[in-house]
């Protein structure tokens, strides 16, 4: 649960990661995309996360969940904790 005056400033939003596209405006500073990935295979994770790069901010974070490791594609996310990716390099 967010806060009122918080949840006015965030924009809430599902999307199929399957889709070919995204109807998210972009830059984003945070993704969540928790306990998803675990799901795909790593080629289609690597997919999933080159999507995802290009419509972060370059100080933006990603969290994943617990038991998700992005170590395929670390030339595009780098950990910064167990949870918590960064890009890898900014733009």
């Amino acid at each position: 649960s967010v806060r009122p005056e918080l949840k006015r400033m965030i924009e809430f939003q599902r999307i199929n990661l399957l889709d070919s596209t995204y109807s998210v405006r972009s830059p984003l500073d945070i993704i969540f995309c928790r306990n998803v990935m675990i799901y795909f295979d790593k080629p289609t994770q690597y997919k999933i996360l080159s999507r995802f790069a290009p419509m972060m901010q370059p100080d933006g974070l990603m969290f994943a969940g617990h038991s998700e490791s992005f170590l395929h594609a670390s030339d595009l996310f780098k950990s910064l904790g167990k949870t918590v990716y960064a890009l890898a390099s900014t733009r």
